[in-house]
């Protein structure tokens, strides 16, 4: 079962990248082609134009920071799943090691079991370590994407034509 588990996420997580990496590909062959048009919009000095391109340029920002926010997860993700295995197979040797009675233990098995205990608290402290990294990940998500609202509402992004200029 964890086999087949492990394979399955694997795949998932294979699939995932994949999708990322050629989702990445497209997207920059989009900015070449915006950031030629909104340079002739600015060298043209077609206002309407420059602001429809912005708000398309920022659009795509996002959509890219959306893209490294989705790695980060996957990477987040196939981290904690590695913490969790690791940790189901601490767990099931210490309780072998802690159903045995001390006097039967060998100096090697009270060896093992100390540093079993010192691994698994490890791996939890670590498993804290990255649902925090996680969490912190999602509110950054939530923040970026209001604020991301915010900006495209505005009913004008520069005041001015040269209030911007990309060099």
């Amino acid at each position: 079962k964890q086999w087949y588990q492990r394979r399955v996420r694997g795949e998932y997580v294979e699939e995932c990248h994949t999708w990322i990496i050629n989702h990445n590909a497209v997207l920059d062959r989009k900015a070449k082609a915006l950031e030629r048009d909104l340079r002739n919009a600015m060298d043209a000095q077609d206002y309407e134009q420059e602001q429809k391109l912005l708000r398309e340029w920022l659009r795509f920002v996002h959509e890219k920071n959306t893209m490294v926010r989705k790695q980060d997860q996957l990477n987040s993700f196939t981290q904690e799943k590695d913490v969790e295995e690791r940790c189901y197979k601490v767990t099931r040797r210490l309780q072998r090691l802690q159903h045995m009675r001390d006097s039967e233990k060998t100096e090697l098995e009270r060896r093992e079991e100390e540093e079993l205990e010192k691994e698994y608290n490890d791996m939890l402290k670590k498993k804290e370590l990255l649902l925090r990294i996680r969490d912190d990940i999602n509110a950054t998500t939530l923040e970026e994407e209001a604020e991301f609202q915010t900006v495209l509402e505005r009913p004008k992004l520069l005041e001015d034509q040269t209030s911007c200029r990309i060099s």
